[in-house]
């Protein structure tokens, strides 16, 4: 009985390990067109906003990688430097992606901040840029309902972090056509007002996960209600 047990237990922790980094290097393959797609069109179409998105997609391409990383490790069985196993990984590498999202959010605010102080520096954007936005607004929402789907079933944080990173980059393609679209109707301030929208978020983001991520990894106690559940 033990055997059977101990092989189910195997057995599921390789399917979950299958399951995270196929899902990562669809993840990366996205992200590595939408990366250089966005700050390439971004660049030629004067679009700060687009230039800003394009960074976060790079942001999220080197958390896929820590991901992986995590993944690869997290495994692991127990030995004398981990005597309850490698589980923490999974753990840390949330905190790492927190903390990426923090640093590409204050780079992100502080681009933004500059372009607002000094407006004649705005240029007009082009029709492109809009297409661009929309285009990798639709792609970052199917990555995340698909990645969310198999963090789901595979019960990985990890995952579900890396999920929700890539949902926070659909909203900030939402945020960059808004501000995109309103430099073509004549309102040229939109488009930094969106990287600043845009490096927020982000920010939001990044707090959220690192925060997690410490309270884990300093065993928080569950709440009165979660405990009231079990």
């Amino acid at each position: 009985m033990q055997d059977i047990q101990d092989w189910s237990e195997e057995d599921q922790t390789d399917e979950k390990q299958k399951a995270v980094q196929k899902s990562t290097w669809v993840s990366v393959a996205a992200n590595l067109g939408l990366t250089t797609t966005q700050v390439a069109v971004g660049l030629v179409a004067g679009s700060q906003g687009l230039v800003a998105d394009g960074i976060h997609s790079l942001s999220d391409l080197l958390a896929d990688f820590v991901v992986l990383l995590a993944a690869r490790h997290s495994s692991k069985e127990a030995d004398d430097d981990h005597h309850y196993g490698h589980y923490r990984y999974e753990n840390a590498a949330s905190l790492v992606l927190g903390l990426l999202l923090l640093a590409v959010a204050v780079g992100m605010v502080w681009s933004a901040v500059s372009k607002l102080h000094a407006t004649e520096t705005i240029a007009a954007v082009k029709p492109i840029a809009l297409w661009v936005a929309l285009g990798a607004l639709v792609t970052k929402e199917t990555l995340f309902r698909y990645m969310l789907a198999v963090a789901q079933k595979v019960k990985s944080s990890m995952l579900v972090a890396n999920a929700w990173h890539a949902r926070s980059d659909a909203a900030s393609s939402l945020v960059v056509a808004i501000g995109i679209g309103g430099n073509l109707l004549g309102l040229p301030l939109l488009d930094p007002v969106a990287a600043l929208v845009v490096g927020l978020m982000v920010g939001k983001m990044g707090w959220s996960f690192s925060w997690d991520a410490i309270h884990d990894l300093t065993d928080r106690s569950a709440t009165e209600e979660e405990t009231e559940n079990i």
